[in-house]
This record gives C-alpha cells, sequence and structure tokens, in this order.
C-alpha cells in the first residue's frame, strides 16, 4: 500500500512539475506579446507626434496663404480703381487734366 501512495504522489508532483511548465511558458508568452504590444504602441504615438508636427505646419502655410490671399485681392481691387489707372496714366503716359497745371523743378 505504501507503493500505492508514492506512486499516487509522484503522478501528482509530475503534473504540478507540468503545470509549472505550462505556466511558464504561458507566463513567457503573454510577456512577450505584451512587450510586443508596449513596442507598437509606442510607435503608434511617435507617429502621432510626428502627424501632429506637420499638420501644425500644414495649418501655418494654410494661413500665411489665406493672408497672402487677401492681400492679392485688395492690391487687385486697388488696380481696378480709378484711382490707380489715373496714377498710371501720370505716371507712364504723361496724361493730365485740361483744367490742371504741371509744375516741374529745374
Amino acid at each position: 500500500m505504501a507503493r500505492k501512495k508514492n506512486d499516487k504522489y509522484a503522478k501528482y508532483r509530475r503534473n504540478s512539475k507540468e503545470k509549472r511548465k505550462k505556466n511558464r511558458l504561458f507566463a513567457g508568452i503573454v510577456l512577450v506579446i505584451l512587450v510586443v504590444m508596449i513596442l507598437i504602441q509606442l510607435g503608434m504615438y511617435r507617429e502621432k507626434q510626428r502627424l501632429e508636427a506637420q499638420k501644425k505646419e500644414v495649418q501655418q502655410q494654410i494661413s500665411e496663404e489665406e493672408d497672402r490671399t487677401k492681400e492679392l485681392e485688395k492690391k487687385k481691387e486697388y488696380m481696378d480703381s480709378n484711382e490707380y489707372i489715373e496714377k498710371i496714366a501720370r505716371e507712364k503716359f504723361g496724361l493730365f487734366y485740361p483744367d490742371e497745371y504741371i509744375l516741374e523743378e529745374e
């Protein structure tokens, strides 16, 4: 009978060793998966930071171009005005109104 008890316990000891091996293997796999997930998250975080910086840069460029567009619109309105046409006529063509007197410096 003593032999059966020892055999019975040996079976449990063997099962517990196998369970410990399986548990260690499972823990190792979980650890590897966890490390891989952390590395992926870190890469995604860096990519997010890079894209946010790029987004700020593009928004700045858009703002600058909108300001430039406004300036060009103002210039276009000025060039379509009578004031600009008169200025160019006076400067380039020497035209004046009939009742104007021209004084020139010597």
